[in-house]
């Protein structure tokens, strides 16, 4: 599960229009409904959220909430169990033991935890693992999850229309009598959380910069996920307290967003959700808002490459000063780089640069964070005091008022561009709305966000700048080094066994609820979109919108860096160039943004992209100046300097970094020499460069067939001429060969690679097996595999590895496809475990793969899911263009979904063990190893493929 962000303002983007159709109420027991109903989603997107966070954490037993969110997904009363009175026996006996050892002995710690253990697995006879996820997916709900942050928890998921009865019945009956059983599995599955994130050094580094800004004594100081020691020492009681305290309706909200009719939906809601108990609302201890006098310095050593943090007091989430605040940060940077800040970011003077207001519930900060730059000439960073310099100088400039009035409304329209788009996203929404609700404001104040926005003026921004930029601040640097580990050793006990082909009466009762049958809506390729040829291999595909006034241009170009090895860096400095004889670079971000538009340059293996969004009305003016930028770029030596500086200077820390070693590691696994860090340029090679061969191979890219998608108000052939008339399109272009696809490497036997990182607290263990020649009509028995194997909390992988064994926060496989028809697909996998647990994971993954465990009691439930999800499912207008070319490419006549829905009702179980063994089983499999060798079972490994041993060097080119 997603670990949120503290919630900050965030951007409301919900349009006038669209807040037309939000309502809000509450019903008698306090729980607050919020309501968006919008007929152009394809399905609805539900949340539940409390305003309650890791802020309410006990001092003494932090961690709770993010405990609290994956035990919510353990079941009730109902879901879950066979026979609840026999399960409640020994559950009622596991808090027992788990209030023991909060006072045990060293002594007896080891003797209660196998107490636990014991009455876990004999509580596991009565259990249904993952009951609730299989009841959502027998919905056809999607992207179940969850996430805690500061001052908020929400559990949501996508499902279809016709489905909003079973949901709104199963969500309210999943808060109303939740039992947190399997509570001794989370918890290690917890620790393997804990233990990914202290090997991450960014992770590291937030959690630092919070801990010196606002101090352990402050909730908001204390990391999300808890402290060790009191991860080691759980209280199964002190959660259900923290659940009874702050898991009550006034606390609560409903959210629905997404094609469903509102005032049918409240019946239902009052059937479910009004069935709550009212409840006393929580009382919480004050927080006292964080206040600091002069420059507060913190120096430590955590993060790979040098970075300096400064933090600002600001205002909590609703405050007047809020918007104010957050323009005034974007006046400093923004994502169009057209900041005073940016400024030395395009410029070459420091790598990069973010600000960004940080509001919560009960404080807030404004935090701005830098990298320097390396200077591969001399091989070290520029100092972070020299940085510190260029930033203060940029708020003086700030405060002094030197900034142009438009760069103040061009920003402000940016907000109402973004605004505008969210609304096209029922999910989006959706997570928005929650927010709203947890931050304490109403829909009411939203709906003027954009009146707000406008309404603030250079005079609003001095004075914010004054009074929060001020004297008083957090200096964090963060100097090249390691951080010191805790490490959580998890206990040795025994797997639960939960009951095996049985369900709950619960999942029976919910499949007898008769859903809202909806006619199906496919995409009809030829009529939905226009296409058209416009020029000699450029084909313009056209989709009106019908939502707002937001244009957006993307050029795909015919080739990638399989053909053109430099495009990579071609593109990265194209989006830092100007205009010869016309436009600095960040005069040209100002010209854009002064039009209210955005641009941007990118590619992948097989394609290069430019894509344009902004108002429509300036489409001519914005084609015309992204054709300057592109034929006649304007680039300085500085540019190229930082671009290769921050190559050179990035792959001189890779080689000693686990992520980096496991990303490399992973594509060497699937493609040896062919993989994209060793047929990278040299830094011999990238010394050489020279502005002017990037440049020239970027307009070498431009020169492939070509497709361009539009998405505007404007009329097709209005549409075509603007852009016949303003938009380079070069004559004479080249046929396009992509997509490509990089050659696999063909393995003959189980073969084992390992990468020694001794720093590792976690292994990372990356797995690939290569299946057959992939056929278009093998996509639907391919997705039942998936959804049966890999298939997120239902899967078998993550059932076995995670739910039973407890081995990992993250365990997943998929058998992916080729671009491609007639080429091979493969298998992936990955596990993220302990490294001590490490041999065992390995050893049950792939018996996993070659002793596929037989569930058919499950086929009904992917069936259902498969037909149920498609059908909810389809592309956003903005990229159903792409979508229907990328269709057409592989061979459909018709939306993909007709065909599959049909394969899909008469997929058996038997199908999907022939395609198993037919693809995958017998096949030699092939895995990757980053971890700590002295931690590790060797022996054990051994047992399953004889061991090569790689260095660094072997899957990293200087």
């Amino acid at each position: 599960m997603k670990k949120l962000l503290s919630m900050t303002i965030l951007l409301v983007f919900i349009t006038t229009s669209a807040m037309a159709q939000t309502t809000s109420y509450k019903l008698k027991n306090g729980l607050t409904i919020i309501l968006n109903e919008d007929h152009q989603q394809p399905s609805i997107y539900g949340c539940v959220v409390t305003k309650s966070g890791s802020k309410d954490d006990p001092s003494d037993a932090t961690g709770l909430a993010h405990y609290l969110e994956h035990v919510l997904f353990k079941g009730t009363n109902e879901i879950g169990t066979t026979d609840w009175e026999q399960e409640k026996v020994h559950y009622d006996k596991i808090i027992a033991l788990y209030d023991e050892l909060q006072n045990a002995t060293e002594e007896d710690i080891e003797r209660i935890q196998k107490e636990i253990n014991e009455e876990s697995l004999l509580a596991g006879k009565f259990t249904v693992a993952n009951e609730f996820s299989n009841i959502i997916q027998s919905i056809g709900g999607t992207g179940v999850n969850a996430g805690t942050g500061f001052d908020m928890t929400q559990f949501f998921n996508n499902f279809p229309a016709g489905q909003l009865e079973a949901w709104l019945e199963i969500y309210s009956h999943r808060f109303e009598h939740p039992v947190f059983r399997g509570f001794q599995a989370e918890l290690e599955t917890v620790y393997e959380e804990k233990n990914m994130y202290s090997d991450s050094p960014f992770s590291v580094l937030s959690e630092e910069f919070n801990n010196a800004y606002y101090g352990e004594k402050n909730p908001y100081g204390r990391p999300i996920i808890g402290f060790s020691e009191h991860l080691k020492k759980p209280s199964l009681s002190k959660l259900i307290n923290q659940y009874e305290k702050f898991y009550v309706p006034g606390n609560m909200g409903l959210i629905l967003s997404g094609d469903f009719n509102s005032e049918e939906a409240k019946v239902l809601i009052e059937n479910t959700f009004g069935k709550w108990e009212a409840n006393t609302l929580p009382v919480r201890e004050p927080i006292t808002k964080t206040s600091l006098k002069g420059n507060q310095k913190v120096k430590i050593k955590v993060t790979p490459i040098p970075v300096a943090m400064w933090g600002f007091p600001a205002v909590e989430s609703g405050n007047k000063d809020e918007i104010t605040l957050d323009i005034m940060c974007r006046l400093l940077s923004n994502s169009e780089q057209t900041g005073i800040l940016d400024k030395y970011v395009i410029d070459g003077d420091i790598q990069n640069i973010n600000v960004g207001l940080d509001s919560k519930i009960n404080d807030g900060l404004i935090q701005i964070l830098s990298v320097p730059i390396f200077d591969y000439n001399q091989l070290n960073f520029t100092p972070l005091s020299a940085v510190e310099k260029m930033i203060f100088k940029g708020i003086e400039e700030l405060k002094s008022g030197t900034f142009e009035e438009w760069t103040l409304s061009a920003i402000q329209n940016k907000m109402c561009t973004e605004y505008e788009l969210a609304k096209e996203s029922g999910n989006s929404t959706g997570r928005i709305l929650a927010s709203i609700f947890a931050s304490n404001q109403t829909i009411e104040d939203f709906k003027e966000y954009p009146t707000k926005v406008q309404s603030i003026t250079k005079d609003d921004i001095l004075k914010a700048a004054k009074t929060y930029l001020t004297d008083n601040y957090l200096t964090l640097f963060s100097s090249r080094g390691k951080a010191e580990k805790d490490k959580i050793e998890k206990p040795e006990i025994k797997p639960i066994e939960p009951s095996k082909g049985q369900v709950s009466d619960y999942s029976k009762r919910i499949a007898k609820i008769t859903p809202n049958e909806k006619t199906p809506q496919y995409i009809d390729l030829k009529k939905d979109i226009i296409k058209e040829t416009i020029a000699e291999k450029v084909n313009l595909f056209y989709n009106q919108n019908s939502k707002n006034n937001v244009f957006s241009l993307t050029l795909r170009y015919g080739v990638g860096n399989l053909e053109i090895p430099t495009l990579d860096l071609a593109t990265s400095l194209m989006n830092k160039a100007g205009i010869m004889a016309m436009f600095t670079p960040h005069e040209l971000k100002k010209e854009f943004a002064k039009i209210s538009c955005s641009y941007h340059f990118s590619n992948n293996e097989n394609y290069t992209y430019v894509t344009l969004t902004g108002q429509e009305e300036n489409l001519a003016q914005a084609c015309q100046l992204l054709s300057r930028t592109y034929i006649l770029p304007a680039l300085d030596d500085k540019q190229m300097d930082q671009l290769l500086g921050s190559i050179i200077g990035s792959r001189r820390m890779e080689k000693d970094e686990k992520d980096s070693q496991s990303d490399a590691l992973d594509n060497y696994l699937s493609y040896h020499d062919n993989s994209p860090e060793l047929t990278r340029l040299s830094n011999e090679d990238l010394k050489a460069l020279t502005r002017s061969t990037l440049t020239a191979d970027f307009i070498k890219a431009t020169q492939y067939e070509t497709s361009i998608h539009y998405v505007g108000k404007k009329p097709f052939n209005e549409v075509k001429e603007t852009l016949l008339a303003n938009l380079a399109i070069p004559s004479g272009l080249k046929e396009s060969d992509s997509p490509k696809l990089i050659e696999g490497f063909n393995y003959s036997e189980n073969t084992i690679y390992f990468l020694n990182n001794s720093d590792a607290r976690q292994s990372d263990v990356h797995l690939v097996l290569l299946g057959e020649n992939f056929s278009l009509d093998q996509q639907p028995i391919v997705n039942a595999f998936n959804q049966y194997f890999g298939g997120g909390f239902n899967g078998i992988v993550l059932q076995e590895l995670r739910e039973l064994r407890s081995f990992a926060y993250t365990a997943q496989a998929s058998y992916s496809t080729p671009d491609i028809i007639n080429k091979p697909a493969h298998l992936t996998g990955f596990i993220g475990v302990q490294a001590d647990k490490t041999a065992d994971a390995v050893t049950e993954f792939i018996k996993l793969i070659r002793e596929l465990p037989e569930k058919p009691e499950r086929i009904e439930n992917i069936r259902s899911f498969l037909v149920q999800a498609t059908l909810s499912t389809k592309p956003s207008f903005r990229y159903l263009s792409q979508n229907v070319e990328e269709w057409q490419r592989l061979g459909y006549k018709e939306d993909p979904s007709i065909s599959k829905i049909e394969a899909y009702s008469n997929i058996t179980f038997d199908d999907i063990l022939d395609f198993y063994k037919n693809n995958i089983q017998n096949k030699p499999i092939a895995i990757a190893i980053v971890g700590n060798k002295k931690l590790v079972d060797i022996k054990k490994l051994e047992e399953i493929a004889k061991i090569k041993y790689l260095t660094p060097t072997k899957i990293f080119k200087d």
